[in-house]
């Protein structure tokens, strides 16, 4: 005895081949764009977390009275970051305790692991720079 198929079989087997095509080609672009939004969120909260420090760091050298000690709190301010998988290391870069212009700048480097890094892409350094005025100085009478 023959066993015979239907067009209608057919159809619908092919239709089922053609859906499960669909739904891995639809996965192979879908993982990787999921993958790299993962990745843009990292690197948006490292450079929102390396302005926010910057301007912290800026802040404590701005009540200093002088080059050096703003570099030492600047130092010690960022120190008291929290380190994570993702962010690896924060740094003060470079310290400018300005008195005759009245500001003191601090500029910091943080250093991002991506999370899903692509090679030869694994970190990103940010830097940031601060300006806070500074308060620590007596005014001229």
């Amino acid at each position: 005895m023959k066993v015979r198929h239907r067009k209608g079989d057919r159809r619908r087997s092919r239709r089922r081949g053609q859906s499960l095509v669909e739904t891995l080609v639809g996965l192979s672009i879908l993982i990787p764009l999921a993958l790299f939004a993962v990745d843009i969120v990292a690197l948006i909260n490292g450079s929102h977390l390396n302005e926010e420090w910057a301007e912290t760091a800026a802040k404590a050298a701005a009540r200093q009275n002088d080059s050096r000690m703003a570099r030492e709190i600047a130092e010690q301010a960022i120190m008291q970051v929290p380190l994570s998988a993702v962010v690896q290391s924060v740094r003060v870069d470079e310290v400018k305790f300005d008195p005759t212009e009245g500001h003191v700048r601090v500029t910091t480097l943080m250093d991002v692991k991506l999370p899903i890094s692509f090679p030869n892409f694994e970190v990103v350094t940010f830097r940031h720079e601060s300006i806070q005025p500074i308060v620590s100085t007596r005014a001229p009478i």
